[in-house]
């Protein structure tokens, strides 16, 4: 019989977080009432991602079985694009990614494995980003990923889901010199086109909107506010489009 210390010692315990883990914890553990435990692998599980894991919870998902990937496999399989003087994935090693895959980089297909991977950089992944997004798909090789691809674009029908993926698109499409809050407004436009076509109503309405009074008046980045701007705003196709458009509203700013 286990003596009590080695118990404790298996099973995951709330003072070894992080805080913002510790707080997701214990949100998840009020929403679903369930053990300390069970609450900490099913966030695991879903990365962190309080929302997704929750909603894992109540529709019986959180409780499949995991499946458990060849770690070599999926080193060997990120060594074929890796640069050869850095172990990430830049440029080059993407686009042969893609072609490998039989998309174009500017498929949302590309988007989404982002997504899973958690990357902080456009055309740039690290070995723990790959490690951690092959092993939420629950893939290990180019075929098994292909696989998958009706099941990630269907996985975006799931409200919870888009909207992680969503918010994951502004911090994954930042440059820098634009500031914490800002986009320019090209890579706004690319993101929009490639995140909300035939999910926003008035998505066209408000890209036109968008080129003569932003682009060619302002000829700023783009920034993301808290609140949308006052109703005496430079139009109703901006109010209106704005008004509907998923995650934090907008604003132009002068450069």
């Amino acid at each position: 019989r286990q003596s009590l210390p080695a118990q404790r010692q298996r099973q995951p315990r709330m003072n070894s977080l992080r805080r913002a883990q510790k707080d997701k914890a214990r949100q998840f553990i009020t929403f679903t009432g369930c053990s300390e435990r069970l609450a900490i692998d099913i966030l695991k599980r879903f990365d962190w991602c309080l929302e997704a894991a929750v909603e894992a919870f109540f529709s019986g998902a959180a409780h499949g079985p995991v499946v458990q990937l060849d770690s070599a496999k999926l080193g060997k399989w990120f060594d074929m694009y890796k640069e050869s003087d850095s172990d990430e994935i830049g440029l080059s090693g993407t686009e042969k990614f893609c072609e490998d895959l039989g998309v174009e980089p500017s498929d949302i297909i590309v988007l989404i494995i982002a997504w899973k991977m958690k990357a902080n950089t456009m055309c740039v992944f690290t070995r723990e980003e790959w490690m951690r997004g092959m092993n939420a798909i629950g893939c290990e090789s180019i075929d098994k990923l292909k696989a998958q691809f009706s099941a990630l674009r269907d996985e975006l029908n799931n409200p919870v889901a888009f909207k992680d993926m969503y918010t994951f698109c502004f911090g994954f499409a930042k440059e820098p010199g634009f500031g914490v809050r800002s986009l320019p407004i090209e890579v706004a436009d690319a993101m929009w086109r490639l995140t909300m076509s035939g999910r926003f109503k008035y998505l066209d309405e408000w890209l036109t909107f968008l080129k003569p009074s932003v682009v060619s008046r302002h000829r700023g980045p783009f920034s993301v506010g808290t609140s949308l701007p006052a109703k005496r705003g430079p139009g109703r196709a901006y109010k209106r489009a704005g008004a509907m458009l998923p995650g934090a509203s907008v604003s132009a700013t002068c450069a």
